[in-house]
């Protein structure tokens, strides 16, 4: 599969990447830090070693519980366009649910866990698997999307949202 067939395919995966996770203290439930607008910056990473700037805008609706969490994705670069909603479940630590990206109409699945201050998940669709992690902060939050099998070797996105 091609790096713009991988992005179209696997859109949620930006959403939930540049450097390290960020240092943070430990949140009880990272999900209620998540509630609102996030944007920022981040590079898709290719095998042949070249990288491509990416701006993203996510939003997050936390409901009351705290249990369900649907995040809506928007990115793009000089060559995509990302259209993206993700509908998670959380329970006892554990994380289901499934995503799908609305310009390309691709989905999967979305399972892993909750850590000390965000997400170990991983995404499955179609022609594809990567592993995700999300780390957050009330203010910041960092992704890193290490992709299986593609021409895309990591994606890194840093959102902020204060």
């Amino acid at each position: 599969m091609d790096v713009f067939a991988f992005m179209r395919s696997s859109a949620l995966v930006i959403g939930l990447a540049a450097g390290p996770a960020i240092a943070a203290p430990a949140l009880a439930n990272p999900v209620a830090e998540l509630a609102g607008r996030w944007s920022g910056w981040g590079s898709v990473k290719l095998a042949n070693g070249t990288a491509e700037q990416v701006k993203c805008v996510a939003t997050y609706q936390v409901d009351d519980s705290g249990g369900g969490l649907q995040q809506n994705l928007r990115c793009a670069s000089a060559s995509y366009k990302i259209d993206a909603v993700a509908k998670l479940s959380l329970s006892s630590g554990r994380v289901t649910g499934s995503w799908e990206e609305r310009t390309y109409s691709a989905s999967g699945s979305v399972s892993g866990r909750m850590t000390g201050s965000g997400f170990n998940l991983s995404i499955q669709g179609a022609d594809f698997a990567a592993a995700m992690a999300v780390a957050t902060s009330p203010c910041k939050q960092s992704i890193n999307i290490a992709p299986n099998g593609f021409d895309i070797t990591r994606i890194a996105i840093g959102l902020g949202k204060c």
